[in-house]
């Protein structure tokens, strides 16, 4: 990108974001009273592209003494020669990772809120306690997937497992930004759909930019090469993002406010084998509740990104484009539940 004539690289940003103008400016007519922190959750979704770049081009070198800090490595080895000390080793790496996102995303936010006056150190401090629970919650989920690699035992492609990781890692870090806004802009699960998709366009305005410069030089060679991937990456990819942030989104609104949609839910259904658990456990129906819809959002916006990327790297774009459309109706769909089954929900303001 450095190579990159500064009004050329000003060109593709402006291309980039003409498709996400459009989104932004909807979400600010949509929230006039939380305008700036629209902008602000597009901001710090631009800025949680980096950690996860630099982590994918500078893995295989050495960090901390770490020789192979690399997750895709160590998952791909499970699911091909399955050992104790590739799990253990693999785990270790997946703490250390999720820990340098989260460090990462809580100095963005901090410059973000405090710095720029949008919120003060003791809310700040408060959202850090509340959000302190996602890198616990994004470990128990790499230690799943962990797990399945290192007791199914058959051979995948390394590609495979590198976009598992990739689309693991993004989701998360878009998670994070998410999280930061719980103490006090998320209101209902329209909300927590809403400012996903906000950190989403964020994220893949910056992608789509990193993108364009590091294959300038090729795509530049013919302008129709060029139209095409910038109208694919415009559309496509910004579509993608949306829709794996806009699914986590709605399952993180209904987890955020489990307590009275739970309630709502036992009045409609009520299984005996769940009710049973929950007394084994000693666990609030809620409680158990909210960790299965967060785990559930997570494990689907991840599969989904995957998937997403396996089209993309096998060239199968018809396939992409098919797959993103179908994505694109169920957001629309989730919309439409937000609006049926938890209208009364979305009504309450709280704290």
């Amino acid at each position: 990108m450095l190579g990159i004539p500064f009004l050329k690289l000003a060109l593709i940003s402006f291309l980039a974001l003409l498709p996400i103008l459009g989104w932004v400016y909807f979400f600010n007519k949509k929230h006039p009273t939380k305008r700036g922190y629209v902008i602000l959750s597009f901001v710090a979704g631009m800025f949680s592209v980096l950690p996860i770049k630099l982590y994918e081009r500078y893995w295989n070198i050495m960090v901390w003494k770490f020789e192979h800090f690399n997750l895709i490595h160590y998952l791909s080895d499970l699911a091909q020669m399955p050992t104790l000390s590739k799990f253990l080793a693999y785990f270790t790496m997946n703490i250390l990772v999720v820990a340098g996102l989260f460090i990462f995303m809580v100095v963005v936010m901090f410059f973000l809120e405090v710095c720029s006056g949008d919120n003060t150190l003791r809310v700040f401090e408060r959202k850090i306690g509340k959000a302190i629970e996602s890198p616990l919650f994004f470990i128990s989920i790499g230690g799943l997937c962990g797990i399945i690699a290192f007791f199914s035992s058959f051979s995948v492609n390394e590609k495979i497992w590198f976009f598992v990781v990739v689309g693991m890692l993004e989701e998360f870090i878009k998670h994070l930004v998410l999280r930061f806004s719980d103490e006090e802009k998320i209101r209902s699960v329209k909300d927590a759909l809403e400012f996903s998709i906000i950190v989403a366009l964020g994220f893949a305005f910056v992608e789509n930019i990193l993108y364009f410069g590091k294959n300038f030089a090729e795509i530049s060679r013919s302008i129709q090469t060029f139209s095409i991937l910038i109208l694919l990456r415009s559309t496509i990819s910004v579509a993608a993002h949306i829709c794996f942030s806009a699914i986590f989104g709605y399952f993180y609104g209904v987890a955020k406010f489990s307590s009275r949609i739970y309630q709502q839910e036992q009045k409609e259904r009520q299984h005996p084998i769940i009710n049973r658990l929950h007394q084994v456990l000693h666990l609030k129906g809620a409680t158990l509740f909210h960790e299965e819809q967060m785990m559930l959002g997570m494990l689907i916006a991840m599969g989904l990104h995957a998937i997403f990327n396996i089209f993309l790297e096998f060239g199968q774009i018809g396939f992409a484009f098919t797959f993103i459309l179908g994505l694109f109706f169920v957001v629309l769909h989730l919309f439409h539940i937000k609006e049926q089954r938890f209208f009364p929900i979305t009504n309450f303001n709280f704290k």
